[in-house]
């Protein structure tokens, strides 16, 4: 039997335009038994797998093999006792999954992130989160794994369904196998409100969490205010009925926010006056919020956004919810300070730093950048898994996300590379595994008491270190990690 092309030679570039490499193979099998086949034939080199290409850091970055599983794009949704299952391809882009579990069964996923363009294997490997919910790797509960049988070395697929095995595959960074289906408990389609309103601190928004559980909020660079999202869940979609203006809504929101605030953004990073940036943040970027007024549609509809239109980059770090004030008070003061236009000083912030031996770094950059875009900040449940980055925790976390839409970004990393290295250090931050990652594993390794097991189990199915590529050896501390194997 024929095995998948193999098209190897051909240039991988990440959709932030930050990864680029060029894989000697590159196959797109359309069979279980053609997976396994190129894990046979190249187990001991390096094999990856590419899925929509929508992440930043160097995860998917390999020299060697890589594997493209668009093709395995199945949906199967069943009843089995009254509750609805979906199982979905790993190669399935994740709104193509919502719309036909929509359409088999009235149904949707337990959670939603913010984006819907990622393929389902790259979904659960980071530990995709939305706001108010733990990730996506929490809710999986069973995945079909293409790995190595650790007693024949040959490769096999496995069904993961329980155990510690389940748990280090929740969100495994691809270093447990070549994930083939994910399955998920669904839950009702459901309708969820909205309104967007203007606070001035974080008490404020963090005082209205209790009645809008769902919500995330941005805080406003120069002008130093908060727009909230506040949301919750308004019922499900037969009890409850939308706002009968509901499509003007999504038109405010895809043209308004997903379009014209962007192109001003590109529009005012290209042009390089910083004044204008602070002048549009603090005069009029408020003003573009449609404030006061609640909106009820389709939970896919307000919680997730087309950031996918235009070229970024993103670093998302997760803090402790006890440690959010002191963070976003460290936020705002290095993002103030890099600008040049603080003027005064937050001496807490500033004895912080001096303790860890960062304040005069920070002086150093002092008028070298003028963030362009508000900072996000998510609220996201613990996870039942090994290594997410809410895995095991015994508080809720927040997440803290910083976009570049300039280039060159050298001006940016140094930014985020200061504040990831600072709130890790004060805060016990940790980057998102899938996006912008300045640490590395000596930084991160204490956040994640279970890694050691988790390496152990990868270990088990795949003992030549097949799965891992330099950056998931950085990252997780795998002792073996060479791309440059050839099989």
């Amino acid at each position: 039997m024929a095995g998948p092309r193999d098209d190897g030679g051909t240039p991988i570039v990440n959709f932030g335009g930050n990864v680029a490499f060029t894989p000697r193979h590159r196959y797109a099998p359309r069979s279980e038994a053609e997976v396994l086949a190129v894990l046979d034939r190249h187990a001991g080199g390096t094999i990856r797998v590419v899925a929509s290409l929508h992440s930043w850091s160097d995860d998917v970055v390999c020299d060697d093999v890589i594997l493209d599983l668009r093709h395995f794009d199945r949906v199967v949704v069943e009843t089995r006792d009254g509750e609805t299952w979906a199982t979905v391809g790993a190669g399935c882009v994740l709104g193509d999954a919502l719309a036909q579990i929509r359409a088999a069964a009235d149904a949707t996923l337990p959670t939603l992130g913010a984006v819907t363009v990622q393929r389902m294997a790259g979904v659960v490997s980071t530990a995709t989160h939305g706001s108010g919910r733990s990730s996506f790797s929490h809710y999986m509960a069973a995945l079909r794994v293409a790995a190595y049988d650790p007693q024949t070395g040959k490769a096999r697929v496995f069904e993961l369904a329980g155990g510690e095995e389940l748990l280090a595959a929740r969100c495994a960074l691809g270093a447990l196998g070549v994930i083939l289906e994910v399955r998920f408990r669904c839950v009702p389609a459901y309708h969820v409100a909205e309104t967007l309103v203007r606070r001035a601190t974080l008490d404020e928004v963090l005082a209205d969490e209790p009645r809008f559980p769902l919500q995330q909020f941005v805080l406003v660079p120069y002008l130093w205010a908060y727009v909230v999202f506040q949301r919750c869940k308004a019922g499900s979609e037969r009890s409850t009925r939308p706002s009968w203006w509901r499509l003007i809504h999504r038109l405010y929101a895809f043209v308004g926010v997903d379009v014209l605030l962007h192109l001003i953004i590109k529009l005012l990073v290209t042009v390089g006056r910083t004044g204008w940036i602070r002048w549009f943040f603090r005069s009029m970027f408020i003003h573009l919020a449609w404030l006061d007024r609640t909106v009820i549609d389709r939970s896919e509809r307000i919680l997730t956004l087309h950031h996918e239109l235009f070229k970024h980059l993103e670093m998302e770090l997760f803090v402790p919810g006890s440690r959010l004030a002191a963070s976003v008070a460290l936020v705002r003061h290095v993002i103030a300070r890099f600008d040049g236009s603080a003027a005064t000083t937050d001496p807490e912030v500033e004895a912080a730093l001096a303790g860890i031996g960062m304040l005069d770094e920070l002086g150093r950059h002092a008028g070298s950048y003028t963030h362009h875009y508000p900072i996000f900040f998510r609220r996201v449940l613990p996870d039942d898994a090994l290594i997410s980055m809410t895995a095991g925790a015994r508080e809720p976390f927040y997440t803290i996300s910083l976009f570049c839409y300039r280039e060159p970004r050298t001006a940016f990393y140094a930014l985020a590379d200061f504040l990831a290295r600072a709130l890790n250090r004060l805060h016990g931050a940790c980057p998102h595994w899938g996006k912008y990652f300045p640490l590395a594993y000596a930084e991160i390794d204490e956040r994640y008491p279970r890694l050691a097991e988790f390496r152990a189990i990868c270990e088990r199915y795949d003992a030549r270190g097949t799965f891992r590529n330099r950056y998931v050896a950085r990252v997780l501390g795998f002792d073996r990690a060479d791309d440059t194997r050839a099989a």
